[in-house]
């Protein structure tokens, strides 16, 4: 087969052109589904758009449109050599895509409230967040688990205290005062996302310094814009690094030693699974959260759901039957959905936000705090027994993100999703520890 091919290319040089640029290898699917049945889907997708009917198919309407739009973009960075290298791949390519949809108004902005709508509005984004976090946290064995949490906290600090010193040296090579590198660089880029982050920031912000919230938040969000492209494609590269340096990366696993361990290793035949069961579990994980958060306002949802899967697993309370059908349950989820989920996020990508403070300097000062950060966490991650590229993702570039959606991408370019328990930790917990930071950094350097 292999010499076949060989021979193909040799006698057609364009076909070994373009087989250089694009992967023009079978499955001729979209993403796992038959081109055949995309296609009727996109027609269909596009005569819904053009006939104003988005509203009345409802849910129905709102995935096919986003399955639409995601897909074909997802291809086109699977298949795409150089984006699937540099970039990760399909996930990001997806995000990026619906951005450019929506920012040449190929859908108008009534549409893009519909399509937002099922992810966003009524929150099937936080279902599929939930059971990433359940089932990643309970299929690790707890003697892992409990390795996991204590080695988690030392990287994020590694990866704060590196991306500090980076901005620092960073404003001094481009000339920028050091009040201004950290107060209006590395604190939006480490504060734990927008909600969570840039908003509370904004306002503690000008408590502090008597300044202007507003105009403080729309700098921050630009740079944190900026910063999560950065570490987005600093992931990608650390996916290529682990390829070519294996004792680097525990694919996927921040813990040394626990890739040898397997917790349902003969299991998947001999356990009935239930994933039915497994949903519903999910359901109830993700509504004891919501009704926790609301009792105790100041720790976030998810880091309640993070704290009642770590307990779960710790007592060993879930069966094993359970824990495999979590695992096959969002195996399946995010195959589906991860896609409609970053493209809903693609469509409120706002491209002149960044646009506004687009300068070398500006660039080069937020670069070198994302790198700082995944230095950082990598190193220490050496130190505390875990594997420096996971210790780079989870602990330093999920902290210099877009919060949620940002690990989302980051994880997905660098095909690390099982890390998003960790990820979690870093954008909720160490983006919080970043807020209160900032309320004595912002006193010292005004």
């Amino acid at each position: 087969m292999t010499s076949q091919t060989s021979d193909k290319d040799l006698a057609d040089p364009k076909r070994s052109f373009w087989k250089s640029i694009i992967d023009i290898s079978g499955p001729y699917e979209v993403e796992g589904v038959p081109v055949k049945l995309y296609l009727l889907m996109a027609f269909l997708s596009i005569g819904i758009l053009k006939l104003g009917l988005l509203s009345d198919a409802g849910v129905a309407g709102a995935f096919g449109v986003l399955w639409t739009i995601g897909f074909f973009f997802y291809a086109i960075g699977e298949r795409v050599k150089i984006f699937k290298v540099v970039l990760g791949g399909g996930l990001l390519i997806a995000y990026m895509g619906a951005a450019t949809v929506a920012y040449f108004g190929f859908v108008s902005p009534e549409d893009i409230k519909h399509l937002q709508a099922p992810i966003i509005d009524n929150k099937f984004l936080y279902y599929i967040l939930a059971a990433l976090i359940v089932s990643s946290i309970t299929s690790l064995p707890s003697a892992v688990l409990r390795r996991s949490l204590i080695s988690i906290g030392p990287i994020i600090l590694g990866g704060l205290f590196f991306a500090f010193l980076a901005s620092m040296l960073a404003g001094f090579l481009v000339d920028m005062p050091m009040q201004r590198a950290v107060s209006f660089f590395l604190l939006p880029v480490m504060g734990g996302g927008t909600g969570a982050g840039a908003i509370p920031m904004s306002e503690v912000y000008a408590d502090v310094t008597g300044g202007n919230a507003k105009a403080y938040f729309n700098f921050a969000i630009g740079v944190l814009t900026l910063g999560n492209i950065a570490a987005v494609i600093t992931a990608s590269l650390l996916n290529q690094l682990g390829k070519r340096f294996p004792g680097l990366s525990g694919g996927g696993i921040l813990v040394k030693g626990a890739e040898t361990i397997d917790l349902f290793e003969g299991q998947n035949e001999e356990v009935k699974t239930n994933t039915h069961a497994g949903s519903v579990f999910v359901a109830c994980v993700l509504m004891t959260g919501f009704i926790l958060a609301a009792i105790i306002g100041f720790v976030h949802l998810f880091a309640w759901v993070t704290i009642i899967a770590v307990l779960l697993s710790l007592s060993n309370l879930l069966s094993p039957s359970m824990q495999l059908a979590l695992k096959q349950m969002t195996a399946w989820l995010m195959k589906a959905f991860i896609v409609t989920i970053l493209v809903a996020f693609g469509l409120s990508a706002d491209f002149n936000v960044i646009g506004e403070i687009l300068s070398p300097g500006n660039v080069f000062v937020i670069v070198s705090i994302v790198v700082g950060a995944a230095f950082g966490a990598g190193l220490l991650a050496y130190f505390v027994k875990c594997y420096p590229i996971e210790g780079a993702l989870a602990g330093g570039l999920c902290m210099a993100n877009a919060g949620g959606s940002g690990d989302l991408q980051v994880l997905g370019a660098a095909q690390r999703l099982e890390l998003y328990p960790y990820a979690q930790i870093s954008s909720r917990l160490g983006g919080a520890f970043v807020l209160i930071l900032a309320t004595y950094l912002f006193q010292i350097l005004s």
